[in-house]
């Protein structure tokens, strides 16, 4: 039979289980009541430590260990301790309120050891990095190369505009040709990605692609590598990124959060790069085919794996 256990503010119970939060397996939080028993932590706690100390506990069911192993560090000297000899004669020891733990977030644990100096240059970078920066985001540091920035030297181009057709649609004439002509009558040049994202090379090409443009066609109509990475690099870039998918009742993706416009038709497909866009055409210029002509071509594209509806 085991030991009573001490209450201990680091003890969790869920759905009958208990767990101790300072465990340093993330994936075996379980307590072992033997093993928690003989913790030392609840004195400590009930003795008063400092709210600077970081507490870190092996709880689990080890062969040949009765006592957790504890592990202690100063969040004030980012330093790890052997013990509390040195934290109770620290000057800088301030009392922990009770339950101080379980009010402070990790964000908050971790803004309140970062020296305040330090904290007011991140932000202020921030600030001027993103915010009131003029000049587009590029990458900080190449992927391939390692590099502080893009050997290629991507630079932006007011007009273009990048598009990712689904992968089935890639080798179809039909749907970058209707693309690309409703681009050119808005003044703008639409650049197609148009292979599969298999090797680096690949990879590299699309990130310089995605660099060089302020807007971005992404159609999440299919689960596509190529698809997914430009939508991703591209908010994380600050990019304008108009998502499109095919109307079909169980789509493969669905972005949560994220506005994406749906189409059924090559008509359809125009009026929401149109409104997407902001794209004004001149007087008289046709719109795209009948509401019911599908964006993918011919009879023998769409037998040899193109969805009835572009999704």
């Amino acid at each position: 039979m085991s030991e009573n256990l001490s209450p201990c503010t680091y003890r969790r119970v869920w759905r009958g289980q208990t767990f101790c939060s300072r465990a340093t397996d993330e994936f075996d939080q379980q307590v072992w009541p033997e093993i928690c028993a003989r913790c030392p932590v609840p004195a400590w706690l009930a003795e008063g430590i400092c709210r600077h100390l970081d507490i870190g506990t092996e709880v689990g069911k080890m062969p040949g260990k009765e006592s957790p192993r504890i592990f202690t560090s100063c969040r004030f000297f980012h330093e790890q301790l052997d013990g509390l000899e040195r934290c109770r004669k620290c000057p800088h020891f301030a009392q922990r309120e009770e339950q101080e733990e379980e009010e402070q977030t990790a964000v908050e644990r971790l803004a309140e050891s970062i020296p305040t100096t330090l904290l007011e240059e991140a932000v202020q970078e921030t600030l001027e990095r993103h915010i009131r920066s003029r000049s587009p985001r590029m990458m900080v540091r190449c992927f391939r190369a390692g590099v502080g920035r893009c050997l290629r030297g991507p630079k932006r181009m007011a007009r273009w505009v990048l598009v990712v057709p689904p992968a089935s649609l890639r080798t179809v004439d039909g749907y970058q040709a209707l693309v690309a002509g409703l681009l050119k009558e808005g003044e703008l040049e639409g650049y197609f990605f148009l292979g599969p994202l298999k090797d680096v090379d690949s990879l590299c090409d699309l990130c310089f692609s995605i660099q060089q443009s302020p807007r971005l066609v992404v159609d999440l109509s299919e689960w596509d590598a190529a698809a997914l990475f430009t939508l991703a690099l591209g908010m994380a870039l600050g990019r304008e990124v108009l998502l499109l998918r095919g109307r079909d009742p169980t789509p493969p993706f669905v972005p949560q959060g994220l506005p994406i416009q749906e189409y059924g038709s090559g008509e359809e497909l125009v009026m929401v790069l149109t409104q997407g866009l902001e794209i004004r055409l001149p007087k008289g210029v046709q719109k795209g085919g009948s509401p019911d002509e599908p964006v993918w071509g011919d009879k023998e594209t769409k037998e040899r794996g193109g969805p009835e509806t572009g999704g």
